[in-house]
């Protein structure tokens, strides 16, 4: 899920946890207001309650919810939603029932109750599907099948707002079933009984299937023990209690779930996190050049990664790069592209000829169709001239030892991954004793505040020309403040990362 639904999820969650503690509040103050009324009978009075409580539960279950955004909550959610509303619905019900006056009111109430009960219907199915990733043709026929049906079932509650077909409100305000009422049960049937069938039928554990089946079993359950005796209405709680089982059971079970992919998750940061050079200074007895990098993933793993290596005691590998997608994917892909680059450079190939080789080895096995972005540059530490490449990476800031950093707009080639057989050109940077050069990937341009601007290579520049003359590590410090400055409470998009090479001149020769 991107960032930008999960944000639409937490605020229509928000506005429905909202709407449920209203509906829960205006159930309690509807108690409050009609339990003294003489003319209430004993037995609404106890729907009332019944209702209050079921309200103010399905508040503190949805609460529970808020966190997890995935579909099979979401759904999960409309149930509770649903049935929060029917228990309201439910108890407007029994204080205006008998009451002439408010007849319509009443008749609107009872459709209202039975659209209710087919939106319930539709969103337990779509929950078991979603949360036991059920699949295969029978899931295909039902999903079909609950969407078609629900349009004519809906019209069939709909007419009896002008006629009574399946049940009326008549003028004394009393409500009564008509002959076709059972009609309005097929549709649940229809979906129900399949939902049954393809949960007896999956590999969820035992007890997942069995908490799931009670969403149809205790209302049934319900209905047989209560059949004959109009009056008690009580069948959402029954509702609401199998869905507390549900949210008990199979959240517990997507909990440890959960909990396993954090500790893997876990452990790849620690791995990921020590395959790139983290030692700082990486080679202290060499006085020609300083560098520094670092690396913030937005997930537990990140795609983006840099390098520094020594190919021979003269020359410098430098490596920065941005794989497409977020997460293990892309971490994956990370370590496989970083090894191949380092180990193209290490045998002595020129910049150009090292992404070569890359793309191909890249290229020759991608089925997950991803690609990286890279810049390379192999520096001669005696004479200062850095060859470099790019395959489609951002472009690098140069700093000369009398002047402030700008970019450097290089010549970019097609990015690893995209196509088999490219070929890339190098150029030619002559750095002099003083220089620095900075390199980052498009986490730092495009690090996006709560307004949706993007930070720019303006501000990064900006940050950089702060205090030019500083270290690598300070300018980086720099530049992360000044991200962190501009983005704020906003939460991290990308993966940012950054390195910055200052060379001092060749070594002094020994005389």
């Amino acid at each position: 899920m991107d960032r930008q639904r999960a944000k639409n999820v937490r605020t229509s969650l928000t506005i429905g946890l909202c709407v449920i503690i209203a509906v829960a509040v205006a159930c309690f103050a509807l108690a409050m207001f009609f339990f003294d009324n003489p003319r209430i009978a004993p037995h609404s009075l106890y729907n009332a309650g019944v209702d209050v409580l079921g309200s103010l539960s399905c508040a503190v279950l949805f609460f529970g919810c808020m966190r997890q955004v995935e579909d099979a909550t979401l759904h999960f959610i409309s149930l509770i939603v649903l049935t929060s509303l029917s228990f309201f619905n439910n108890e407007w019900f029994w204080y205006l029932r008998g009451l002439p006056l408010y007849r319509s009111v009443n008749l609107t109430l009872s459709v209202l109750t039975e659209l209710m009960d087919l939106g319930l219907t539709y969103f337990f199915f779509r929950y078991v599907c979603t949360s036991m990733s059920l699949s295969g043709r029978l899931v295909r026929w039902t999903e079909k099948a609950a969407k078609i049906l629900l349009i004519p079932a809906a019209l069939l509650v709909l007419v009896n707002l002008f006629t009574p077909v399946c049940f009326g409100v008549d003028m004394e305000g009393v409500f009564h079933q008509e002959p076709l009422f059972r009609l309005l049960d097929l549709y649940m049937v229809l979906i129900t009984v399949p939902t049954a069938v393809l949960v007896l039928r999956s590999n969820a554990a035992r007890r997942a299937k069995i908490v799931a089946l009670s969403f149809i079993v205790i209302p049934v359950l319900h209905y047989a023990l209560t059949e004959g005796s109009f009056g008690y209405s009580t069948q959402y709680g029954s509702v609401l209690i199998s869905l507390l089982m549900m949210y008990c059971v199979l959240f517990n079970e997507r909990s440890k779930k959960l909990a396993a992919t954090q500790t893997d998750l876990h452990t790849a940061t620690r791995i990921q996190a020590a395959m790139l050079p983290h030692q700082f200074p990486p080679f202290p007895e060499r006085k020609e050049f300083g560098l520094y990098a670092e690396m913030d993933p937005a997930r537990e793993v990140g795609g983006d990664f840099y390098d520094f290596f020594l190919i021979d005691q003269d020359h410098l590998g430098l490596v920065i790069a941005d794989v497409s997608g977020k997460g293990v994917p892309a971490a994956l892909f990370m370590m496989v592209s970083k090894v191949i680059l380092e180990s193209c450079a290490m045998l002595g190939k020129s910049a150009g000829e090292a992404l070569m080789k890359t793309n191909e080895a890249i290229c020759s096995n991608n089925q997950a169709e991803m690609f990286v972005t890279v810049w390379l540059g192999i520096l001669e530490i005696s004479s200062g001239k850095m060859t470099c490449a790019n395959a489609g990476h951002e472009y690098p800031a140069l700093k000369r030892a009398d002047g402030p950093f700008s970019l450097f707009k290089d010549r970019h080639g097609l990015v690893i991954g995209g196509m088999d057989g490219v070929k890339y050109q190098e150029y030619e940077l002559q750095l002099n004793p003083g220089d620095k050069l900075f390199v980052y990937t498009d986490g730092v341009p495009e690090a996006t505040n709560a307004e949706k601007k993007l930070f720019g290579t303006d501000r990064m520049i900006d940050a950089l020309n702060q205090d030019p003359g500083a270290d690598p590590e300070r300018l980086l410090w720099n530049v992360r403040k000044a991200v962190d400055g501009f983005v704020k409470e906003a939460e991290q998009f990308d993966d940012l990362t950054m390195l910055c090479l200052q060379y001092n001149g060749p070594a002094p020769q020994n005389l």
